[in-house]
């Protein structure tokens, strides 16, 4: 009889896990042997994919696609860093000007100085980026001719085009800068004229004028008869 009750307890707690576990087997599927004409074909690799003829053309493309992502790469940087760079020239023409038009403090010319620093290294930055442009092009160029003798023409084509449109924008970039340089300098000869002025007119002013002096011994008829013929 205990055995019985002990059985039943067993029964009753171990019942909610032995119906999960029935019910989770007989919705599983059974595996089936698939037939034949769901089995795995195994084809050997084609022999066109280990040619050397299409390995180069493989990597031929590789070194377009890297000599391409460069290029843009190369030129998005001069066109930011050339932005930059003619904000702060313009901003340094406008503080030059003002020196031209009104008495400015020391304040002022401190400005000057810190935005002509900024703009110098700006413009040390640009002419590496320009220079590094030069090896890049030569780069581009290289891997153009080789898609080309690998047979691939209209990806030689899309290259070569890039590569136009790159250099011609670089040059557009340049011609702005080279506008405001200019313009630049033309301020600047201008401040410099109106500080070498300033300094001659302080310079005659600080100077005393000498005058005549008269000897007081002499007589007055002696002074008139020398002046006379």
């Amino acid at each position: 009889m205990a055995c019985r009750q002990v059985l039943k307890a067993i029964i009753r707690r171990t019942w909610p896990i032995m119906y999960a576990s029935t019910t989770l087997f007989v919705n599983s599927t059974s595996t089936q042997k698939p037939c034949a004409d769901q089995k795995l074909t195994l084809e050997p690799p084609d022999s066109k994919t280990l040619s050397y003829d299409y390995m180069i053309k493989q990597s031929t493309i590789d070194a377009v696609n890297t000599a391409s992502q460069v290029l843009t790469v190369t030129y998005s940087a001069i066109e930011s860093t050339s932005r930059d760079y003619r904000n702060m020239l313009t901003k340094l023409i406008v503080l030059v000007r003002e020196t031209l038009t009104y008495e400015v403090c020391d304040s002022h010319w401190d400005m000057i100085v810190e935005v002509r620093a900024e703009v110098q290294l700006k413009k040390e930055i640009l002419t590496k980026l320009i220079g590094f442009m030069d090896y890049v092009h030569k780069m581009a160029v290289a891997a153009s001719e080789t898609t080309y003798l690998a047979g691939m023409d209209n990806l030689s084509t899309t290259l070569c085009q890039r590569i136009d449109d790159a250099l011609i924008n670089m040059q557009k970039e340049i011609d702005l800068n080279k506008v405001l340089e200019e313009e630049y300098c033309r301020v600047q000869q201008q401040c410099i004229i109106k500080s070498t002025k300033e300094d001659v007119s302080q310079n005659q002013q600080e100077s005393p004028i000498s005058t005549p002096t008269l000897n007081p011994d002499l007589d007055m008829d002696e002074i008139v008869n020398s002046v006379d013929p």
